[in-house]
């Protein structure tokens, strides 16, 4: 019996130590990701194990009722592990059958600028269902590290790079000469006056280019505009090649919830910070742009079944912990000097 006790021990620590790994794993990944990974068949397993072996281990070391840490620990793991049972799809498949609840466990919304849409992609069925309220999406934007980067490549495969910044100068070598940026434009533009081509930067919209010159040594310096959303446009001919990268800071969509024809929530969602209404969360799940049907943004609409379970298995998992740990020994602190206060009275 100790030998079967001590192994249950053994595995009720390792499911605890487990879960606090795949619960740091699940928040690197993205909502999309641990949705699928949290919900496949191997996790299954695990999540049934896991409750079998945390109820059973309670049942088996009676201590655990006389001490609260220890309880509250195991009782969190068991809230935890139920709160995501509960939110999987079987669990989903189970609230329908048994309570007449039926929510959309993951979907995908392709939102259009001023557009009011309810109809969500269930992608593992490729089914259209609806949401139980409107989503309109006022504006989508990319926000991005500054300053960007401009690549060059030479003929024989040699590259350099040097940062997108109004005033930076690069020398190459004789035959390639310098390179030096000139201007920076966020939203590029030309017009001809004069029979002159004219560059300018219009406030609205967004054609991220730089223009950029090349002294040769004994040529005439050449002038090029190396733009962000065309890379590949250059003159085949030339023995230089530039590319103006911009690394991606953020994709940041401006979200409001319509119900009943009147805004009821509203929120700028970022990626990791969703806007959360009637009992789902909106993630901001693909990169957005413009078409010829104006500006869109992809989400990802996830269904807040079992959080709030998972949520108060962590708080007591942790006040366990920290209960556990320091709680006691900063109480018996207290109390010790409290006595001894009372004494030099």
């Amino acid at each position: 019996m100790n030998r079967f006790r001590r192994a249950v021990l053994w595995a009720v620590l390792a499911a605890i130590v487990l879960l606090t790994g795949l619960s740091i794993y699940g928040a690197f990944i993205g909502a999309d990701r641990a949705q699928a990974f949290f919900t496949s068949v191997p996790l299954a397993v695990y999540w049934f194990a896991a409750v079998a072996l945390l109820v059973v281990g309670i049942a088996l070391f009676r201590r655990l009722l006389r001490v609260p840490s220890l309880l509250l620990m195991h009782t969190g793991c068991i809230l935890i592990v139920l709160g995501m049972m509960w939110g999987s799809k079987p669990g989903h498949a189970l609230q329908k059958r048994l309570f007449g609840i039926d929510k959309i466990p993951v979907s995908e919304l392709w939102l259009y600028e001023g557009v009011d849409e309810n109809r969500v992609l269930v992608t593992d069925v490729n089914n259209l269902r609806e949401l139980p309220f409107f989503v309109r999406l006022n504006d989508f934007r990319i926000e991005y590290y500054e300053p960007g980067q401009l690549w060059l490549y030479s003929r024989d495969e040699r590259n350099w790079w040097m940062p997108a910044e109004a005033g930076q100068s690069l020398f190459l070598d004789e035959e390639l000469g310098t390179v030096t940026i000139r201007r920076v434009f966020k939203n590029f533009k030309i017009d001809i006056k004069a029979d002159e081509p004219v560059a300018y930067d219009e406030p609205n919209g967004s054609n991220p280019a730089l223009e950029v010159t090349i002294e040769r040594p004994g040529a005439k310096p050449g002038r090029r505009y190396v733009f962000e959303r065309r890379p590949g446009h250059t003159n085949p001919n030339d023995p230089l090649a530039m590319v103006y990268r911009r690394m991606v800071k953020d994709y940041i969509s401006e979200l409001e919830i319509v119900q009943d024809g009147e805004v009821v929530a509203s929120k700028n969602i970022e990626v990791n910070h969703p806007l959360y209404y009637g009992g789902y969360h909106i993630y901001q799940n693909k990169p957005g742009g413009e078409d010829e049907f104006g500006t869109f943004t992809g989400l990802l609409v996830v269904s807040a079944s079992g959080l709030n379970a998972i949520y108060g298995g962590y708080v007591l998992l942790t006040g366990g912990i920290f209960w556990h740990f320091w709680g006691r020994r900063i109480l018996d602190r207290i109390k010790t000097q409290n006595t001894s206060l009372a004494g030099s009275q």
